[in-house]
């Protein structure tokens, strides 16, 4: 502010009043921040949120373990991404992503 009270040219390019950088400029006259201050936390408020979070994430979870489990569920409802396919030796390892080679296991047979 007090750029914008000293220099027009800077008021103007920032869109400001000049008027309104003389106020604040003589607002903040006599004004030291020495001695800094205690920053207000929203710490225990930031705590209280991630506690309820966690709590109802829980709460959702062994609703849902005792709905598959207990109650004659079918399974979990958790859907998880898609692999490739398997290999057409019946799901032997291979080694590379396309040279499609058989690893050889140590005893001496193939898959």
């Amino acid at each position: 502010m007090a750029a914008i009270a000293h220099n027009p040219a800077f008021a103007k390019k920032v869109g400001v009043p000049q008027s309104v950088g003389i106020d604040f400029n003589k607002a903040d006259k006599g004004k030291t921040f020495k001695g800094g201050g205690a920053m207000k936390s929203d710490m225990k408020e930031d705590t209280k949120m991630d506690k309820a979070q966690d709590t109802a994430m829980i709460k959702k979870a062994f609703k849902q373990h005792d709905m598959q489990e207990h109650k004659g569920g079918k399974g979990t409802t958790l859907k998880l991404a898609k692999g490739g396919q398997l290999s057409k030796a019946d799901g032997c390892a291979t080694k590379g992503k396309s040279k499609g080679t058989m690893i050889k296991m140590k005893s001496g047979g193939m898959c």
